[in-house]
């Protein structure tokens, strides 16, 4: 779950680099809010303290109730590296099969 919840904040940030309407923001910044803090979670819980830490201050820069301005050309670059942090993070966690287990 954690890989899926990863791809998707990452295809949304890059998504992000886009004109679009002001509103899709605005519901970035929600959506990264809550994938960085349940990746941070899931990071540090499997020991990785960096890469939660990283995520964390994401989760930070992106939340919506205390937001900061900044402007398109700033945002810019925050959008890519956040975008490359969660395809890292993607990159983290191991693949979980869907399937029963086989043993050999």
């Amino acid at each position: 779950m954690t890989r899926i919840v990863a791809i998707v904040a990452a295809v949304a940030l890059a998504v992000a680099i886009l004109p679009l309407p002001y509103g899709y923001y605005q519901v970035l910044r929600l959506g990264i809010f809550a994938a960085g803090l349940y990746c941070g979670i899931k990071a540090k819980s499997a020991g990785n303290d960096g890469l939660g830490y990283c995520l964390f201050f994401t989760a930070l820069v992106f939340n919506p109730f205390l937001p900061i301005y900044l402007s398109r050309e700033i945002w810019l670059p925050l959008d890519l590296l956040s975008a490359a942090l969660f395809g890292f993070t993607a990159y983290s966690f191991p693949k979980t099969s869907s399937g029963p287990q086989q043993e050999t």
